[in-house]
């Protein structure tokens, strides 16, 4: 499989984190977890060939989609089926910076799995056909951009103290960093837990809970982790057992069954059995 990442410029890169375009020359007979990364992400099939996924860790509801889909931040991973050949394009927005776009709260997107023509009409059918029309990656990234310049009608707003918390690198979370923002911020743990709700998606504890576990599947993606109870430890759980029983909540496998599909797809895990 082929895979081109494009981080756009200004004003768009406090929006969007990158653009991305895939292509598979031959369809795949493994599914996936989709791992949580924390923010939404906006996906094209620049094919015809339906796709299937299954919208929660524990949900029996499949779903079928085509064309376009918005995939809301999620609380822990959901289930993609084989994919067929063909060519993927997609938006991988910023924490809090998806709602500016997309033109409503991302919250009512949580755990949500929402078709293109549900989010934006006609408009985001005929922005498939450009993507469609386009010949290359180069020319996917442009359509994208050109679209998305156009829905910034007033600059992202989003409050300071949450602001501030999602300025901090994945290994600089903490929960107890997160109750100091809080506290500097001068409003009650509701308050702030509804304001970064409100951006994010997520509640700050559970977001902090993503990006801890995010860094852990870098590290084993790039293979240099020698000692899981060490790595638990850099990485701020209690102790090894804690680290296993948070991996298989966000993966549904354990650490050591974890299977990316690549160094670049760190949070798709496939599934072989």
């Amino acid at each position: 499989m082929q895979l081109i990442r494009y981080r756009p410029g200004a004003p768009l890169d406090d929006y969007v984190d990158c653009f991305w375009w895939s292509r598979r020359d031959a369809p795949e007979a493994f599914g996936e977890h989709m791992l949580p990364s924390g923010s939404a992400q906006m996906i094209f099939a620049l094919h015809d060939s339906p796709i299937l996924c299954l919208p929660g860790s524990s949900s029996r509801d499949s779903q079928v989609w085509s064309r376009g889909i918005v995939h809301g931040p999620q609380w822990s991973y959901y289930k993609s089926g084989p994919k067929p050949a063909g060519a993927t394009a997609g938006i991988s927005f910023r924490a809090g910076a998806a709602g500016a776009i997309l033109g409503f709260p991302v919250a009512e997107l949580t755990d949500g799995h929402v078709p293109i023509d549900a989010v934006w009409g006609a408009r985001g059918l005929e922005l498939r056909e450009r993507l469609l029309a386009a010949q290359g990656a180069t020319a996917v990234f442009r359509a994208l951009a050109t679209e998305l310049r156009t829905r910034l009608g007033r600059p992202l707003l989003i409050h300071p103290a949450v602001a501030r918390a999602l300025a901090f690198r994945a290994d600089m979370w903490a929960s107890s960093r997160v109750a100091e923002i809080q506290r500097a911020a001068g409003y009650s743990p509701r308050h702030f837990i509804a304001l970064f709700r409100a951006a994010v998606g997520l509640t700050p504890k559970h977001y902090y809970r993503v990006k801890r576990f995010t860094n852990v599947v870098r590290r084993l993606a790039e293979g240099k982790v020698e000692s899981l109870a060490d790595l638990s430890a850099e990485a701020g759980y209690s102790d090894q057992a804690h680290l296993t029983r948070e991996f298989r909540e966000f993966s549904g496998v354990s650490p050591t069954r974890y299977r990316p599909r690549g160094a670049a797809s760190i949070l798709h895990h496939r599934l072989l059995d």
